[in-house]
């Protein structure tokens, strides 16, 4: 037989199913419990952002700025093509006087490895190493390059006829940048272009060189 609704002393039907402590009481729903692997990865994302966040600050307060370098005189007082040599040999000496200079107030450089390049015609030589291997902060350093020698002759016949020579002055490199005291960045390539245009025995004016790092 079909259970009647009912009725409570203010005259609302209550229908027996639905009267208090008819039902089970829900089961309680398991937490799942994060894989080790999962664990993992969430840490290691938390710690890359943490660290990126400090270099972004650090970055924020030294800002360094890019090295820069210029010629102050340049003197080519030998450049000549032996045409009887098999192949040509071009002898050469060029002198040059570099003034690198570190900007930054609060940041040091340390150069792993600087070398001076001559080119002439796009092509090398000569290249030698630079005798400078720490810039403390806000410092110019005065360098001398010379540059002497024999090498395979470019352009010939136009090197031994011509009055002015576009010889090329190129430094490469590889940087490190150091922070306050302690924290030292990676190392960086540095490429240094200074175009020179000289006469035989003729001392060269102040040249600004273009400088990517």
């Amino acid at each position: 037989m079909m259970k009647q609704p009912q009725q409570d002393q203010d005259g609302i039907h209550v229908d027996a199913g639905d009267a208090p402590g008819s039902d089970a009481p829900p089961r309680p729903s398991r937490r799942r419990r994060m894989s080790p692997l999962r664990i993992f990865i969430i840490a290691f994302l938390a710690v890359c952002a943490l660290v990126g966040v400090i270099a972004l600050l650090i970055w924020l307060i030294y800002r360094p700025s890019n090295i820069q370098v210029s010629v102050d005189a340049a003197t080519l007082s030998r450049f000549s093509v032996n045409s009887t040599a098999t192949p040509p040999a071009l002898s050469f000496n060029l002198t040059a006087g570099l003034i690198i200079t570190n900007p930054n107030a609060r940041v040091a450089v340390y150069y792993d490895l600087l070398r001076a390049e001559g080119i002439y015609l796009g092509e090398r030589f000569d290249r030698i190493a630079l005798p400078i291997s720490f810039q403390p902060a806000n410092r110019a350093d005065v360098v001398r390059a010379v540059l002497a020698g024999t090498s395979a002759a470019a352009g010939g016949e136009q090197t031994a006829k011509s009055a002015f020579y576009p010889v090329d002055l190129w430094l490469d490199g590889v940087v490190r940048y150091r922070y306050g005291r302690l924290m030292r960045t990676a190392a960086s390539t540095l490429s240094v272009k200074c175009p020179l245009v000289l006469q035989l025995m003729v001392a060269s004016g102040t040249v600004e060189c273009t400088v990517n790092l």
